[in-house]
């Protein structure tokens, strides 16, 4: 196809001009001069057929530099005559449909669009040609494999000198995945819509001044509100009236700031009740930072604000019982060395709230004598065990607390135990229990007197008289040798009244012994450990007074005893109280109490209980276990007796042996169930 650059008498090939036949003349009989004025137009009309000819020859190549332009173009060109048939269309249009020149030319291009695009196309086609104007449509365009796609038509007309059209000029452009992108975010449109519509929350946006642009269904519906009745500020109207001010003073401030913000105010439902929601909005800006919308959700918390009210209301409980009962609690991870206390337990350490609690912090007012307490409770909760504590903390003024608490894992967390538990303050119940325990000890105290008294009596009782006797006979001896001649037979026979009496009293003495000693016993399999740590418990309030530091050492896997609980655990006490008693003065070194466990070869079990007192002589230590000895001001000298007595009854061994250093081990060893002890026994 030619693109109407070409003279049209050029196209029909002819050589000569139409007209030359008005130049034709008869050659015969002209003149010389008309012949040679002839010949002369002749050559000038060749001349300029020459040049005419190099002229259409510069414009065929053009014209098929034009089409090699074209053809070379990336998208589907075409020319159309000025009343619509095609012209011209370019190799990638033909390569594309597959349609060869011959079946596109004139008006065999519109089989290459699909046929339910093809009568809006051909209508717009029209409307262009009668107007003259550019123009576009959207068709779909039949591929060489059958496949439709969408393409972007777009067409311009091209007029000559005087306006009139002369040729139409076009492109077709593929925009099928655009068409895709359209219709995909179309959908996605439609699926926003729909999950704003339904989603369980209240959706809107507003134009950058802050007035409504849309509500979404819920709110409309929750409000009972049409989307005219709620638009541009009418939305206030569902505001609580004691909220409304806040709220538009709030929404101005950040449309002022541009932030994102969130405030709690109550709306009115349709019928009338109002609760709680979260408002929360967001500004979308463009390149610039300008604000083009805000987006915001409204969330019912109507039901967390009750429970709020509610877990607020129980905490102050909490905290008013806590403070009552001076029992702060905690959540910790040891490991990780994290601690979460409630004010009580800031208030009993007197720790500033906003410090982070760390155990180095605490351990750093402990008691330097229960610090050794305190790093054992430490250790086993590391390991992941339930801790029961008591220990004294001493505060930057001076004032010394007793802390009682105790700690249970709640869950594992990444490997750690996390502990649940509780403080509490218990100083003043230990000036009590300690007060009772100086009652206690005093009446204690005034019961051995009165029992010294009223043994004291009953054996003056007993023996006067034997006593009486043996002086009495005795003065009677002495004057029988002093007679001269003295009487020998008489002084014999006084002595052996005295022995007599001597006797007399000795059996006294015994039967009195055994009268205020003898006492039956329970026997049982007993697991001699936990009976010590019972007795370590009833006698912890005494050790911490006298400011003893305990360890133990109990055996592990040590076999059953069996005898009577009671008794073992009194003659443990009394070890106890008489370790504790003996460090009462030592003030140059810790008073530390050593309670030892032990398995020996022959089937026997061992408790020994080391105190770092002031001991006793060497000479002493045999008669540490006979009646009325004591080594203590004020002491009876019984207890150790009893100890040793209740001990032999077991088959079993009681001793005193002095330390490497200072101080004394009292031991016992006693079978290991192989033997059975009496079922009474003196004391």
């Amino acid at each position: 196809m030619r693109l109407g650059l070409v003279h049209p008498y050029w196209q029909t090939g002819c050589r000569h001009n139409p007209c030359e036949k008005d130049f034709t003349m008869k050659r015969s009989g002209e003149p010389k001069s008309e012949i040679a004025q002839r010949k002369k137009i002749e050559e000038r009309l060749l001349k300029s057929e020459v040049a005419l000819q190099n002229a259409f020859d510069e414009i065929k190549k053009s014209e098929a530099k034009l089409r090699r332009v074209i053809d070379t173009i990336p998208t589907l060109a075409w020319c159309n005559l000025a009343d619509g048939p095609n012209e011209f269309l370019s190799r990638r249009w033909h390569e594309y449909t597959g349609l060869s020149p011959e079946e596109s030319h004139g008006w065999g291009w519109q089989v290459a669009f699909h046929p339910d695009d093809l009568p809006a196309l051909m209508k717009t086609w029209q409307e262009l040609l009668v107007s003259g104007e550019p123009g576009e449509i959207e068709a779909r365009l039949r591929r060489h494999d059958g496949i439709y796609r969408w393409f972007l038509i777009r067409v311009e007309p091209f007029r000559d000198d005087n306006g009139k059209i002369d040729r139409w000029y076009g492109t077709s452009t593929d925009i099928e995945d655009r068409k895709q992108a359209e219709q995909a975010l179309q959908s996605s449109q439609r699926n926003l819509s729909s999950i704003i519509n339904t989603m369980p929350t209240f959706a809107w946006s507003a134009r950058p001044d802050g007035s409504a642009d849309f509500l979404n269904d819920r709110w409309l519906e929750y409000a009972g509100l049409s989307a005219t009745q709620a638009l541009d500020w009418k939305w206030l109207t569902a505001i609580h009236p004691d909220d409304l001010n806040h709220l538009t003073d709030y929404w101005r401030s950040i449309m002022v700031t541009g932030e994102p913000g969130e405030i709690e105010v109550r709306i009115r439902r349709f019928d009338g009740e109002y609760r709680w929601f979260l408002i929360r909005a967001n500004a979308v800006r463009d390149e610039s930072g300008a604000i083009l919308k805000w987006y915001g959700t409204n969330t019912d918390i109507d039901d967390r604000k009750r429970a709020e009210a509610r877990g607020e209301e129980a905490y102050l409980r909490l905290a008013e019982a806590q403070r009552l009962s001076k029992t702060g609690s905690f959540i910790t991870d040891l490991l990780a060395d994290n601690h979460d206390w409630s004010e009580e337990a800031f208030r009993i350490f007197e720790f500033d709230p906003s410090t982070k609690v760390t155990v180095q912090m605490i351990r750093d007012i402990v008691h330097p004598e229960d610090l050794p307490t305190f790093d054992a409770v430490i250790a086993r909760g590391m390991s992941g065990t339930d801790v029961d504590f008591v220990f004294r903390i001493v505060l930057p003024r001076g004032v010394v607390k007793h802390i009682r608490g105790m700690a249970r894992v709640m869950v594992q967390v990444g490997g750690h135990p996390l502990f649940i538990g509780a403080l509490q303050d218990v100083t003043e119940s230990k000036a009590a229990e300690a007060a009772l325990d100086r009652a206690r000890s005093e009446l204690s105290h005034v019961a051995r007197v009165s029992t010294l008294n009223t043994l004291t009596a009953s054996i003056a009782h007993e023996i006067n008289q034997p006593l009486s006797g043996i002086i009495t006979n005795a003065g009677t001896c002495l004057r029988m040798l002093s007679g001269d001649p003295p009487n020998i037979d008489g002084a014999r026979e006084t002595a052996r009244r005295t022995l007599r009496d001597g006797n007399r009293a000795s059996d006294v003495i015994s039967r009195l012994r055994t009268l205020y000693s003898r006492k039956e016993f329970t026997l049982e399999p007993l697991d001699l450990n936990e009976a010590i740590r019972e007795v370590i418990a009833l006698s912890l309030s005494d050790l911490q007074r006298n400011r003893v530091v305990m360890r133990t050492e109990l055996a592990e896997n040590l076999p059953s005893i069996i005898g009577d609980r009671i008794q073992l655990q009194q003659v443990t006490l009394n070890l106890f109280r008489n370790a504790s008693e003996a460090m009462i003065d030592v003030e140059d070194r810790p008073r530390q109490l050593l309670i030892r466990t032990a398995r020996e070869a022959d089937d026997r079990v061992r408790l020994s209980v080391q105190d770092a007192g002031i001991g006793v002589n060497p000479e002493d230590l045999g008669k540490l276990f006979e009646a009325f000895y004591s080594t203590k001001m004020g002491g009876m000298g019984i207890g150790l007796s009893v100890c040793r007595s209740i001990i032999e009854r077991h088959h079993g061994r009681l001793w005193a042996e002095p330390n490497d250093g200072p101080g004394l081990t009292f031991s016992f060893s006693i079978p290991c169930g192989l033997e059975s002890p009496s079922s009474t026994m003196p004391m």
